[in-house]
């Protein structure tokens, strides 16, 4: 079409339906003609290199979390089983810090990252458009819109061959795969929507993703249902572009089959580091200074730190005086940031409220022999996190030997804390009433009962182990990266 031709077309157009419709034409063929340099740009780096690059999304990569340990254990597997590729991890940390990402790996996660494996960083500046508190309303949405535009900075300074994502970050893959011709993968650790969640707004239940106003309102709650189902059917839409897509969890994959309909997704198991707490020796109880209960697990607000001090300070209540004195909560979790920091400090002011300073110690960001160490004086452990797609924290606390209590759902329910060889190998609790009963429980077992409970649990830990994730990681993604060899085999 010619100047001519579209200089009084728009003309009548913006005359027409008014200077909000100019607006939005003229934002479209900025973004049209962004987006075409951008794969323009993205396609000519792949033609001009000689190494094949895989690239890994992961923006807090230096965090302590569970998902920090998948992405790192997922290079180690990936750089052993298929060398010729570089391996590039975009994320928005220190890039100074990067730079010893080697010590700081194997002192956290005891995972030792080969030198012959070649990892390099691609910083991402634009990192802070990803995070939850600059979107008060509507914060998936934010995020998820926040995530197109750290993808599309991510893809502009090097676009992979192959892009795997492990954060949960979905709205990168039309990026990678539409605008970079990249093959794609996930590793989905939780559905950023969930049915569970849509039934929490129907059912107008108060929690820390609905909060009160919302579940007090008719109007409210029915309008964010609708928000809902509208992100769902955007979010499946996403995750249509993935070649590959890998669950930690039946939960987890069930909820993705439904909203992804990806009928192909396999469940692999996160590597959990079951090798060094199955070597923690086991202590008599008896012997023991404290009766410890350990809770391992980051800072964040999904994990209800706050109702386990409400159940230690209901069992302190309804303990024997001879347990009571002798009880301490041990946190042991990273803080990722300051909102984590913050959510401490107020968790810091529960414990002085509830009266529970001799009974709670914090252990913050600590390296992995102070957890070990943690783990080898414990008793219990405990599990807050309603519906927590996995629950690797659940899984050391069982392999270390201590009887565990966790949340009656997600996971730790249906892949966890399951009978094993006929027997229990863990409790389950939802209320600070179901989880006193249980630590009762677990104070009136005998010796005997005791060691036959933590014995299958240790036992039934074999599921979760790394050569397991090793294995099961790098065959899923033996398709997208020897695709010729998969296609003769």
């Amino acid at each position: 079409m010619s100047a001519k031709l579209f200089k009084p077309i728009m003309k009548y157009a913006a005359k027409t339906f008014g200077i909000g419709f100019f607006v939005a034409v003229v934002t479209v063929l900025i973004l049209a003609g962004l987006a075409f340099w951008i794969s323009k740009k993205a396609r000519r780096q792949k033609k001009n290199r000689d190494r094949k690059i895989v690239g890994l999304f992961h923006p807090y990569c230096l965090g302590g979390g569970g998902g920090e340990r998948v992405l790192w254990a997922a290079v180690n597997s990936l750089g052993r089983r298929y060398p010729e590729y570089k391996y590039v991890i975009y994320t928005g940390d220190d890039p100074q810090k990067c730079l010893s990402f080697r010590t700081h790996v194997l002192d956290r996660f005891n995972i030792e990252i080969a030198d012959d494996i070649t990892v390099e960083f691609v910083h991402l500046s634009l990192r802070p458009f990803l995070e939850a508190h600059r979107y008060p309303v509507l914060t998936m949405m934010g995020q998820s819109l926040g995530s197109i535009v750290v993808g599309l900075e991510a893809l502009r300074k090097l676009c992979p061959d192959v892009f795997i994502d492990t954060t949960g970050h979905a709205f990168t893959f039309p990026l990678f795969r539409i605008l970079g011709g990249c093959r794609t993968a996930a590793y989905v650790h939780y559905p950023t929507i969930s049915t569970d969640m849509l039934s929490r707004v129907r059912d107008r239940t108060c929690a820390h993703n609905n909060a009160g106003f919302v579940s007090r309102s008719r109007v409210l709650s029915s309008l964010k249902i609708y928000y809902y189902k509208l992100f769902a059917c955007l979010y499946g839409l996403a995750g249509h572009c993935c070649d590959v897509t890998m669950v930690n969890s039946s939960w987890t994959f069930n909820h993705i089959k439904q909203i992804w309909k990806c009928p192909t997704a396999e469940i692999v198991y996160p590597p959990c580091n079951v090798t060094n707490f199955l070597a923690v020796p086991l202590q008599p109880d008896a012997a023991k200074r404290e009766m410890s209960i350990v809770s391992i697990g980051q800072f964040r607000p999904e994990k209800d730190h706050t109702l386990q001090l409400r159940v230690l300070a209901e069992f302190l209540r309804v303990c024997p005086d001879t347990v009571r004195e002798r009880v301490k909560l041990h946190f042991v979790g990273s803080c990722r940031n300051a909102g984590d920091e913050a959510r401490v400090v107020a968790l810091r002011r529960t414990v002085e409220e509830l009266q529970l300073s001799q009974h709670v110690v914090f252990h913050l960001n600590a390296p992995f022999s102070e957890l070990l160490k943690v783990c080898e004086d414990g008793t219990i452990g405990i599990h807050s996190m309603w519906n927590e797609h996995f629950g690797i924290g659940v899984v050391e606390c069982m392999a270390a030997g201590l009887i565990t209590v966790a949340h009656d759902s997600g996971g730790p329910k249906a892949d966890i804390v399951v009978d094993w060889k006929a027997g229990r190998t863990g409790y389950l609790g939802s209320t600070p009433e179901t989880y006193v009963k249980a630590l009762l429980d677990i104070v009136n077992l005998t010796d005997a009962d005791r060691s036959a409970l933590r014995k299958r649990a240790r036992d039934s830990v074999c599921r979760f182990t790394d050569e397991v994730f090793d294995r099961e990681f790098g065959a899923a993604l033996e398709p997208l990266l020897r695709p010729r060899r998969h296609a003769q085999l």
